[in-house]
């Protein structure tokens, strides 16, 4: 047996000892203490406690599931095996550990729904969310990241169980540590399509003619690192949101916020759900000096999201410490952290490629030249087909004229592996729509401008002579993997 199969089964043993699965309005099925969370009978079947026979249930290979989820819009009655919670994922003293691991300040900023926007699946960035990825905790706090790993395939056997599939079918797609914070929300959505309510039957459906960028997600689950006492917020509840009333709240719907507590459900507009916001605890009152005041209130969640594509599994990097991690100065100046979108925004950019620079390379000039270079390209290949404008204080963003599709240039972003060429600094390339797909035009002319660029980026790196023969053979590599990835090749 694989190595990776035994490490399924062992934790799929912790699990059994600790889940409750309660039945409540939303839960799928109910589970005793003493019952398996994995499907091992010999014929693959489920031992489900909620059903007074005793009966076992087929597990249900993938097919078998898809199916299940389709026929809801013929029996609603399905809808109870599609949803549910389960308690004590993890206790509380694990948790307290975990969240004492995760200092506010660690956190990266992240893109996220516009609860108050009504148009079709608007999205802005709110400020009060963020988040924390496997790439950047592989990097900083190996005893974290290793609690982090173990609650991750918990909560994956779990979800797996309670969804009555058969043991291995779900591949995690993707696992983030969200942090929201005062004004932290999410509006109603589904996690593999972008939904609108019909005019005509009222009912949430989803938009063949927007483009979703995870159409693959099966399932989701969150589970709860803090309550409102731990965290000094009230609100934050998970909802599930009426598929039938323009995305008002379910009766009965919001999960109360328990630590240890996990949500788990599928990702179509079966269940729309999202957050309520976040606010500060104290702040209808409190005890003078009892402290709140001066605690950032933060709702802590592990958000997990689900496929059945082996191809699209979630790679997991090993620990290791970066030296780009113990310093946030380069030559140049400050740096930034990578930002960290939220997985189910249409709207998140899409990077095309990260590009190191090298300490040698002074990266305001580098900006500058680099900002020059794009504008003396931008009537090309018809007069104004760019137009190039600076955001912030290191970022180009560079537009199409039809307005389909743009691409940003973000210098100084921190490099989070270690590199041959002492770079701790990197120009971050990411491609950014409205939600849906960039036109064929753009998508050409976009290569065509890259590919100069990286012919720009590659005399102005090379042409310094201080430079090694390792640190340019790394560089020429990074190019090269840089125009891969453009979906034109070069001319």
């Amino acid at each position: 047996m694989a190595a990776a199969s035994l490490h399924r089964l062992f934790v799929a043993a912790l699990v059994a000892a600790t889940l409750v699965v309660h039945p409540t309005t939303y839960a799928a099925r109910s589970y005793d203490d003493d019952h398996s969370a994995a499907c091992v009978g010999s014929d693959g079947s489920c031992p489900d406690s909620s059903y007074a026979t005793k009966k076992s249930i087929k597990c249900l290979h993938p097919s078998e599931f898809q199916r299940r989820v389709a026929s809801f819009d013929e029996d609603e009655s399905v809808l109870k095996l599609l949803r549910g919670t389960v308690d004590n994922i993890i206790n509380k003293e694990d948790a307290k550990e975990l969240v004492e691991l995760l200092p506010l300040n660690d956190f990266v900023e992240a893109s996220g729904y516009d609860t108050e926007h009504k148009d079709r699946a608007q999205y802005t960035a709110p400020t009060a969310y963020a988040g924390l990825g496997l790439k950047e905790m592989s990097t900083s706090n190996e005893e974290r990241y290793s609690k982090v790993l173990q609650i991750r395939e918990k909560i994956r056997v779990a979800t797996e169980s309670s969804l009555h599939l058969c043991p291995g079918s779900l591949k995690i797609d993707y696992t983030t540590i969200s942090q929201k914070t005062e004004g932290g929300a999410h509006r109603a959505h589904a996690d593999n399509c972008v939904h609108y309510f019909d005019d005509r039957t009222k009912t949430a459906v989803c938009d063949p003619s927007r483009q979703h960028p995870y159409p693959k997600r099966i399932a989701a689950s969150i589970l709860y690192l803090n309550n409102p006492t731990d965290g000094n917020f009230k609100g934050g509840e998970f909802y599930f949101a009426n598929r039938t009333n323009f995305g008002e709240v379910e009766d009965s719907g919001q999960v109360a916020v328990e630590t240890g507590k996990m949500i788990y459900f599928t990702s179509g507009v079966e269940n729309l759900h999202g957050a309520l916001s976040v606010q500060r605890r104290n702040s209808d009152g409190g005890e003078e000096g009892d402290g709140y005041a001066v605690i950032p209130p933060r709702r802590l969640a592990i958000a997990m999201w689900y496929v059945f594509d082996q191809s699209l599994e979630e790679f997991v990097p090993s620990f290791h410490h970066s030296s780009a991690t113990a310093t946030t100065e380069s030559s140049s100046g400050s740096l930034t952290q990578r930002k960290v979108h939220d997985p189910n925004d249409p709207n998140a950019p899409k990077e095309l490629f990260t590009l190191p620079i090298p300490d040698r390379i002074n990266i305001q000039s580098l900006f500058q030249s680099t900002g020059s270079y794009l504008v003396s390209q931008q009537n090309k290949p018809l007069v104004g087909s760019w137009t190039i404008s600076q955001y912030g204080e290191n970022t180009l963003h560079v537009l199409f004229k039809d307005h389909s599709a743009m691409f940003s240039l973000d210098f100084g972003v921190e490099l989070i592996e270690a590199t041959p060429s002492h770079a701790k600094a990197s120009v971050v390339v990411e491609r950014h729509t409205d939600g849906r797909a960039a036109s064929l035009q753009y998508m050409l002319q976009e290569s065509v401008l890259l590919h100069g660029l990286l012919d720009y980026f590659s005399k102005a790196m090379f042409d310094e002579s201080s430079g090694s023969k390792a640190e340019e053979e790394y560089l020429d590599h990074e190019m090269e993997k840089a125009r891969r990835t453009l979906p034109a090749r070069r001319a």
